[in-house]
């Protein structure tokens, strides 16, 4: 019996044996490929890692970049006067204050013309000062006999200018300069004469003598501009101020400072004999009678710009 049942035993498993053995296989096939693929996966996430890293430092600079840094450059050292009178000279020490608005501090509000203002009150004090203080008030044909002939002109002095030709020149600054006796410059252009808010001829007929009306170009225009623009603005203004019996001797300032070589060509061959900018300064140069400076004037004491 027992043999037998061994013998049946032998037989199920003979029979089963092909079965066994492909089940097995697959079973062994399946785990493998699962292994397979998780360790692909695992791989393949840590791969990612590395190519990210790698990338990372790949596209990091080796040294951080600088950002240049500009050279500055220096600022021109003014030249002294002994430099100026050697390259531009006969020169003189000579502040030439400059003014556009004389107003009270309420129209000059209202209008919102602070910024070209001198009060009324601050504008007499200053000529007041300066008389005071024993100040030498020069006309324009000192400073022009001085680059032609070499006329001296007096020490501590100064030359007054306006310009644009406001109205209240008229009723604010002509008053205190007729009461103290100061001659002045007014530089105007001649197009705007007689319009609101400017002079009159009539006025400047009125002022002519203690007052020299200069030209200002036509329009105040941009001298910079084309040659021939340059030359009509310039050329009409000279004509206008001749025709009133103005202008003597020929002076000129830039609109807005603005300078030009033709412009400069051009005022002399027309027998200017100088031209003013609103470049800061008191050194006047023959060699430079072209390109003057100026003093722009605030509602300050004169004591403050050194006088």
């Amino acid at each position: 019996m027992k043999i037998g049942s061994l013998s049946g035993k032998t037989s199920f498993f003979g029979k089963y044996k092909t079965f066994l053995v492909v089940l097995i296989i697959a079973v062994l096939g399946i785990t493998f490929e699962v292994i397979h693929l998780d360790f692909n996966n695992s791989r393949g996430v840590s791969q990612t890692q590395e190519n990210k890293f790698d990338n990372l430092v790949n596209n990091v600079p080796s040294s951080p970049t600088p950002t240049p840094t500009p050279t500055p450059k220096p600022t021109p050292k003014p030249l002294t006067f002994a430099e100026m009178n050697s390259l531009y000279g006969p020169c003189i020490h000579l502040p030439v204050l400059m003014y556009h608005h004389i107003q009270g501090k309420d129209a000059a509000t209202a209008d919102k013309q602070t910024s070209l203002t001198v009060y009324t009150d601050y504008f007499t004090a200053q000529m007041q000062y300066l008389k005071n203080k024993n100040y030498n008030f020069v006309r324009m044909n000192d400073l022009t006999n001085f680059f032609d002939s070499g006329t001296s002109i007096p020490a501590r002095s100064v030359l007054i200018t306006f310009d644009d030709g406001y109205e209240d020149f008229y009723t604010d600054a002509y008053p205190i300069l007729q009461r103290l006796g100061i001659p002045a410059t007014m530089f105007v252009p001649t197009g705007l004469i007689d319009n609101p808010d400017y002079l009159t001829w009539s006025q400047i007929s009125q002022m002519n003598g203690l007052i020299l009306f200069a030209n200002h170009t036509w329009s105040h225009a941009n001298i910079e501009l084309s040659g021939q623009k340059m030359k009509y603005e310039i050329s009409t203004a000279d004509t206008q101020l001749f025709n009133h019996s103005l202008n003597s001797p020929k002076v000129f300032a830039y609109p807005y400072g603005l300078t030009s070589s033709q412009a400069e060509s051009y005022l002399s061959s027309l027998d200017y004999k100088a031209a003013f900018t609103t470049v800061s300064g008191n050194i006047l140069c023959k060699g430079k009678r072209f390109d003057l400076p100026r003093i722009r004037i605030g509602n300050a004491t004169l004591s403050s710009y050194g006088f």
